[in-house]
């Protein structure tokens, strides 16, 4: 017996369907079908009953999944115990963070985390969105916190929060006397966004928001976090736009935040993990975010928004996992 076919007649037990199950672990439905003949064979007996309509589960199948599924999960722990000694300290987490994201996560998180398991010493590290699922999906990172991102197999995530994004303006730019700003304002106006091959998301994102409602885009730079972007704005170079709990984290003498008019753009920020671990650590992570998801803890702030948080906002109309 080997643990391939035991995650082949999980995975089909838990679609009822043998396409299904073949398309979730990445393989043929022959080749599925073929390993779960030979399990029955070496068990003796069928797990599965097929017609031409339905797959259910026989009596011996269900005395035999959950089994399954316990030597599934107890070889995935040996695994990431064994990789977690090969990459580092035991007791590390390494927690991956796009560019100004993690610090609001970090102050909440980490102590709480602390409370639970002194022993785990917290490590982050400042990657790209695209670079923490890469660095996931070849276990060399164990949590990511990353600007919205497609379903990927093998990983699952959470929303954290959905926040408006704003504009960053000097407080003597024309526009930095209304409450809130149409896109259309913006037109023929040098604005400073994102780099795009950071955060295609986020950079697609905006951009077509403000095309979407009638802006005439210019871009006078790319740049890569917010700390780049302020004294441009300072020097009433451009007009930047970033997210709202970016802007509240670094208030800066001389540059004012004003919200778009609604509908707002909105930005999701996830944690992101593999799926299947039982990892004590990462565990603890995602069920001290759910927390404090649930608590309001992470509601953006609102830096210097005359008009206060868009009417409506719901930071978490939607979650995943």
């Amino acid at each position: 017996m080997e643990l391939r076919q035991l995650e082949y007649a999980i995975a089909v037990a838990e679609a009822l369907h043998f396409g299904k199950a073949a398309a979730r672990m990445h393989v043929t439905q022959q080749s599925i079908s073929e390993q779960i003949r030979r399990l029955e064979k070496e068990i003796g007996a069928p797990l599965f009953v097929r017609t031409s309509r339905r797959v259910t589960v026989t009596v011996v199948g269900e005395a035999f999944l959950p089994e399954a599924r316990r030597t599934v999960a107890a070889a995935r722990h040996a695994l990431d115990a064994g990789r977690r000694a090969a990459a580092g300290p035991a007791d590390e987490l390494r927690i991956g963070h796009a560019a100004d994201l993690g610090l609001r996560l970090f102050q909440l998180v980490i102590p709480a985390l602390r409370a639970r398991l002194p022993e785990v010493r917290p490590a982050p590290c400042p990657m790209t969105t695209a670079d923490q699922l890469a660095a996931l999906e070849d276990r060399r990172l164990d949590i990511g916190f990353c600007w919205n991102t497609e379903a990927r197999p093998g990983l699952d995530s959470l929303l954290v929060v959905r926040e408006p994004f704003v504009l960053a303006l000097a407080a003597t730019h024309p526009l930095a006397a209304e409450t809130a700003i149409d896109p259309v304002r913006l037109s023929h106006r040098p604005i400073i966004v994102h780099e795009r091959n950071l955060s295609p998301w986020l950079y697609d994102h905006i951009i077509g928001h403000l095309r979407d409602h009638g802006t005439v885009v210019t871009i006078h730079r790319e740049i890569s976090s917010l700390d780049r972007l302020l004294p441009l704005v300072l020097a009433d170079a451009a007009i930047g736009i970033t997210v709202a709990a970016s802007a509240a984290a670094r208030p800066f003498a001389g540059v004012v935040y004003r919200p778009f008019t609604e509908p707002s753009p909105l930005a999701d920020q996830r944690i992101v993990w593999r799926r299947g671990t039982t990892d004590p650590a990462v565990l603890a992570f995602v069920q001290i975010v759910r927390e404090l998801r649930e608590a309001g803890a992470f509601v953006p702030g609102y830096p210097d928004l005359r008009s206060g948080p868009p009417d409506g906002l719901d930071p978490l109309s939607e979650t995943s996992g």
